[in-house]
């Protein structure tokens, strides 16, 4: 296995797994069980990419590959049995940026994917980029009912679209160039989320509907 590859199966699993926790984070609050926060995490882990690969009428990813449910239900477990660990300021910054670079990552093999199957280019692949990077926390927050991520001022989402939209670009009019703009679309959603982060940059008001209420 080469570094690049290393590097790219590390931060899988590590997204993976941080995917999986904030299940954990965002359910405990509701005093569910073990098994409730492994199903949790597991929708939130694999989620995205299954709705992916379902749109794209393609094997979806988990059945070819388990350990991705196997990460999803060991970083749950761990989650639930070390939850005071895991409100640690330091511990939570950490996972934040595990997280980042998970969705990021995540964000440019979705619209990869959907780009190399040809399919609806070359809208549906920033679409469907996005979905795979935050349809998980999605359809988490629903069950949990919450607030879905959609639906607050975080930069999250939009940091994503603004990576696969990049992406696509590069893919659309320097295809020769794929790998490196992989890299700078990433890293656009990684800079961006760090912007969230540490300064606490929000959505800007007037990109908000009742931003004069």
């Amino acid at each position: 296995m080469s570094t690049g590859e290393f590097v790219i199966e590390s931060i899988t699993i590590l997204g993976t797994a941080a995917f999986a926790l904030s299940a954990v984070l965002a359910a405990l609050d509701k005093k569910v069980d073990i098994f409730t926060v492994i199903v949790l995490g597991i929708i939130t882990a694999v989620g995205g990419g299954t709705i992916r690969d379902c749109i794209l009428d393609a094997p979806v990813f988990w059945s070819i590959d388990i350990s991705y449910i196997t990460i999803a239900c060991a970083a749950s477990v761990f989650g639930f049995s070390f939850f005071p660990l895991m409100q640690l300021k330091s511990i939570n910054k950490v996972y934040l940026y595990i997280d980042t670079l998970a969705i990021a990552m995540f964000a440019v093999q979705g619209t990869y994917k959907a780009w190399s199957m040809g399919f609806g280019l070359p809208v549906a692949p920033v679409i469907l980029g996005t979905i795979t990077a935050v349809g998980g926390g999605i359809v988490r927050d629903v069950l949990l009912q919450r607030p879905s991520l959609l639906l607050t001022k975080e930069l999250y989402a939009i940091p994503v679209a603004l990576g696969c939209l990049t992406y696509s670009l590069v893919l659309s009019f320097a295809p020769q160039y794929s790998q490196i703009g992989a890299l700078l679309s990433a890293g656009l959603i990684v800079y961006i989320r760090h912007l969230s982060i540490q300064k606490q940059m929000v959505v800007p008001r007037w990109a908000i509907i009742n931003h004069g209420k």
